[in-house]
């Protein structure tokens, strides 16, 4: 039996915090040629666990497109939470590619929108959307209508949108060169499905339109690919849901009946528990920013 397999939730738990751990990326943990660990205090959450496990099971028929790593197990321990899935051996495309992957990837999204289609927005199992569009109300929606309603309320002045005539279709929502790994054999994997869900087909060009400042030239040569596929009215939806998500960065909204937000970081009780003092800064309390406004 493999290693993931063998060991208790506390076991493998341990592993990612011993000192001779094999970090291969920000809170992830390679332990053994076949898996590794994804943890932290907020992130994964069950929504990702989901999705991977759900995005494993639905695409494997089509895995000549695109694979996904195998999930193997989730779980807390000690207030950290713990994704297992398959290690997958591989590199990341290189800029001599982009073009190529660009139409490649492009192929794959094209095809993710005639996968069968969900019946309400967010995580293909149910649940708060997750991803950093929605880290800071972290909504449950329960219909088209309430996401239609969440997008508008941050548009203010901007020409609201409508998804009533659009179809929920299967979305990772973040195709980035870092999510991408391509193996010896060829084989094409995506990795990542903490944003993914079943939204409007116009949300996968936002959610690339909203990481713009960190593109490469893959991410914008797609972006410029799923534009012209999806045509003029249809990228302007995208525009206008990108609009949103900015002017939920910087503008406070009041929370709603489907909103699930964190309650406040208490920076007291986080230092108490670690017997740390302190900064003067922190006595002192953070500079306002004049970068941040209130909508009641």
């Amino acid at each position: 039996m493999a290693l993931h397999e063998i060991l208790t939730d506390a076991e493998l738990a341990q592993l990612c915090h011993n000192e001779d751990r094999n970090l291969i990326d920000r809170n992830v943990v390679k332990i053994s040629n076949e898996a590794v660990i994804k943890f932290g205090y907020c992130r994964p959450d069950p929504e990702e666990a989901e999705n991977l496990r759900m995005a494993a099971a639905i695409l494997d028929p089509i895995a000549t497109l695109v694979r996904v790593p195998k999930f193997y197990r989730y779980f807390t321990h000690e207030s950290r939470s713990y994704l297992v899935m398959e290690y997958i051996e591989g590199r990341t495309p290189s800029e001599s590619e982009y073009e190529a992957l660009a139409e490649e990837m492009n192929g794959v999204l094209r095809h993710f929108r005639t996968l069968p289609t969900g019946s309400q927005p967010g995580p293909f199992n149910g649940g708060i959307s997750r991803g950093y569009f929605w880290d800071r109300d972290r909504p449950n929606f329960q219909t088209i209508e309430q996401l239609e309603d969440w997008i508008n309320t941050r548009l203010l002045v901007d020409p609201k949108v409508s998804f009533q005539a659009s179809d929920l279709v299967f979305s990772h929502l973040d195709v980035a060169l870092r999510n991408i790994i391509r193996k010896a054999d060829g084989t094409l994997y995506l990795i990542d499905w903490e944003a993914a869900g079943y939204y409007p087909k116009c949300f996968e060009l936002a959610a690339l339109e909203m990481v713009n400042t960190h593109s490469t030239r893959f991410e914008c040569i797609l972006r410029e690919k799923i534009r012209k596929d999806l045509g003029a009215h249809e990228s302007a939806k995208a525009e206008s849901v990108t609009n949103a998500w900015y002017r939920s960065e910087y503008t406070y909204f009041k929370p709603t009946a489907i909103s699930n937000r964190p309650p406040p970081f208490d920076v007291k009780a986080f230092l108490a528990r670690y017997n740390a003092a302190p900064s003067k800064e922190l006595r002192q309390g953070p500079p306002i920013s004049s970068n941040i406004s209130c909508v009641n």
